[in-house]
């Protein structure tokens, strides 16, 4: 049941054999549906592999997320990803199967999602044609996906879900009902998290089993009594966090604390099992498109944030109702991460974590640091780190980060109560290309309480940062367990379901909002993440940010990147300058302006410089002419108070390549690209 625009395909697809590890027919399949990733396992499935094993239990973790790649092919593939999570694409391609009664408009969805996303302007008939066949064709996908499932005969199918993943699971779960009514279902993960997992459990009878959060100590005692009574567990007997088929009956459990839908923890990380990836491994050496992908290994060491237990990001909702923060001990993550690219033959490693500990810069590093073939990781990190912290980051093998830059100035930053300055920001990207640290960043925009004006004086100075990695502009989110979302009234919002979702579920207004995790302001008029023509009127500012950040963007794309540098030279400082704002390709400074460029390097502020270089006995004009001279050059900007130095010393380290990325890549090839 394949697109007949590729019967070759079919015919690989039907010639697929599981790989021999598999010797004994589980009792538990774990599924890992579209959309998700095919460049990295699921540490979802691959932690349930290692605690379900642990006990004695047999169990197969599958990926019909990788066949789905084959099945629609890489452009559509290509389109479907690209997409926004809340766009809800991929849940109204599956909802047809999920839930064959709902009759919903599918015009309305079409429409509402071209005008959302103007990329598609002038083609949006063609793009309505391939989405409409593609949704036709999810039938035949889930029905495969069953029988691949039942050849093994389960007694048990589990679905993880995380954004797009929840329609989907839906479907597959409702089609293995109805074709092996006997097979009890299970789903979990970030969807099902409190309230969405109640709403879920609520409206769904062909769930059997919601875990709402993390169900590292309560899977395998749930599974073993799954196994000896199938759906008939007392709701007496169910942990904290499960929901079953008798609450369906007898009512649902109840908290004091959040959305009050019980929420299980994990307490203690030190003791949980490194996640079985193997199946994901062999998956991946029989897919048709193994030569594309270098897979990189998620891991986890903490969970919560500790920035979010002081002061809670207002647009985060990333860590369900819960910041409590939890973390393994640093020389623990260490030995791991070492143990897991020995396992699996890649160094690759991608950090799941929301943030860096603290204590990891010096107490786990060092071992990494200390590597002859060092890893290539990846970690969050807070936007406030040091000089000397990025050195120690990029000796140990963190090349790549995501520190909670979010913005460019500092009344924005404040909006999000980050907890950083602008001027911390900027030096945090200059020390990363001093040490060859790639940056995922953005700026964010669409805050309650923000100026436009705000937006112009960004647009102002930021073309200064040419040589330092580039941003793109991300409109701002409404998710679920954030300020926002938890308190929307102290902020002046009037919070609704995501539009699209109303064509994808057949729920009323109330169930569909404790349903989703994204929202929108009823009163906001902007359709879509993305900045339309009209707001060069009413949004100038803003319209002049994203041109910039979009030429700072392109200008990387070139073979020979900006840089801006200095060296000694004598008692001068040489500066050599390739940026488009350049005022001159080479400078040099002496005196009281290479003391300016030398305070400024690290940021400091601009009063206490004026103070040290008073009590040096230098006038306070000559002072005024060096900042000035150093400013008109575009070498410092003037920032929160601070001279923040652009400039950085020669040599730097070079970045390793996009493709480099530690948690995986997908070469996807201009082929297909232009194609999509």
């Amino acid at each position: 049941p394949l697109p007949p625009s590729a019967p070759w395909l079919a015919w690989q697809l039907r010639q697929r054999i599981r790989p021999e590890a598999v010797k004994t027919a589980p009792h538990i399949v774990l599924v890992n549906m579209p959309m998700s990733a095919v460049e990295r396992p699921s540490l979802a499935l691959g932690l349930l592999k290692a605690l379900l094993s642990k006990s004695d239990l047999q169990v197969r973790a599958i990926h019909p997320n990788m066949w789905f790649l084959e099945y629609v092919g890489l452009a559509d593939f290509h389109l479907l990803e690209s997409s926004l999570p809340e766009e809800a694409l991929v849940d109204w391609l599956f909802a047809g199967v999920a839930f064959p009664d709902f009759k919903t408009d599918h015009d309305a969805f079409l429409a509402q999602y071209f005008e959302r996303n103007p990329m598609y302007a002038g083609q949006t008939g063609v793009y309505a044609a391939r989405f409409r066949k593609l949704r036709e064709t999810m039938d035949g996908f889930v029905d495969w996906v069953v029988d691949k499932i039942l050849e093994d005969a389960p007694a048990m199918v589990g679905c993880t879900s995380t954004f797009q993943q929840h329609v989907p699971s839906l479907a597959l779960l409702r089609r293995l009902r109805e074709r092996a009514p006997d097979v009890v279902t299970l789903m979990g993960g970030a969807n099902c998290e409190t309230v969405m997992g109640l709403t879920t459990h609520a409206n769904y009878p062909w769930v059997d089993y919601v875990v709402s959060g993390e169900a590292d100590a309560l899977i395998a005692p749930l599974c073993r009594d799954i196994l000896k009574r199938g759906r008939d567990i007392p709701a007496a007997e169910l942990g904290f966090g499960i929901l079953g088929p008798t609450h369906r009956i007898e009512g649902y459990p109840t908290t004091t604390t959040g959305d009050f839908v019980p929420r299980a923890v994990t307490e203690d990380m030190r003791s949980l099992p490194l996640p079985d990836y193997s199946e994901y491994f062999a998956e991946l050496s029989e897919s048709l498109h193994v030569n594309r992908i270098r897979p990189g290994i998620p891991m986890e060491f903490s969970r919560g944030c500790w920035w979010g237990e002081r002061s809670h990001c207002t647009f985060c909702g990333l860590n369900g109702s819960s910041m409590s923060y939890r973390a393994k001990p640093a020389e623990q993550a260490a030995e791991e991460m070492i143990e897991m690219a020995g396992r699996y033959g890649s160094n690759s490693i991608e950090a799941v974590d929301n943030i860096l500990a603290i204590d990891y810069v010096d107490k786990a590093l060092p071992r990494l640091s200390g590597l002859q073939d060092k890893l290539s990781i990846f970690f969050e990190v807070k936007a406030n780190l040091k000089k000397s912290e990025v050195q120690k980051l990029a000796a140990a093998g963190i090349r790549w980060i995501q520190p909670g830059i979010e913005s460019l100035d500092s009344r924005i930053l404040r909006l999000m109560a980050k907890g950083t300055t602008a001027a911390h920001n900027v030096m945090l990207l200059k020390w990363c290309r001093q040490y060859g640290v790639r940056v995922s960043w953005s700026v964010l925009w669409g805050f309650p309480g923000e100026d436009d004006a705000w937006y112009t004086e960004m647009a102002g100075w930021i073309p200064q940062l040419q040589h330092l990695q580039p941003g793109r502009s991300v409109r701002l989110r409404y998710q679920r367990y954030s300020p926002y979302a938890n308190t929307p009234e102290k902020y002046g919002l009037k919070l609704t379901a995501y539009p699209p979702y109303r064509y994808v579920y057949p729920l009323d207004e109330k169930d569909l909002v404790n349903q989703i995790y994204y929202f929108e302001d009823s009163a906001e008029t902007d359709a879509g993440g993305h900045i339309a023509g009209r707001d060069a009127t009413r949004r100038p500012g803003l319209h002049a940010l994203a041109h910039v950040l979009n030429r700072w963007y392109n200008s990387w794309g070139a073979p020979q990147l900006p840089m801006l540098s200095m060296r000694h030279d004598g008692p001068e400082l040489v500066v050599e300058d390739t940026r488009g704002t350049a005022v001159a390709r080479h400078h040099r400074f002496s005196g009281v302006a290479r003391d300016i460029l030398l305070a400024a390097d690290d940021g400091a502020p601009e009063a206490r410089t004026r103070e040290q270089l008073a009590r040096r006995g230098i006038e306070a004009r000559a002072v005024d002419e060096a900042i000035d001279a150093v400013c008109d050059a575009n070498l410092v900007l003037r920032l929160d108070g601070r001279l923040v130095g652009l400039t950085l010393w020669h040599p730097h380290t070079v970045m390793m390549a996009p493709s480099g990325f530690p948690g995986g890549h997908f070469n996807r090839g201009a082929e297909f690209l232009a194609a999509a």
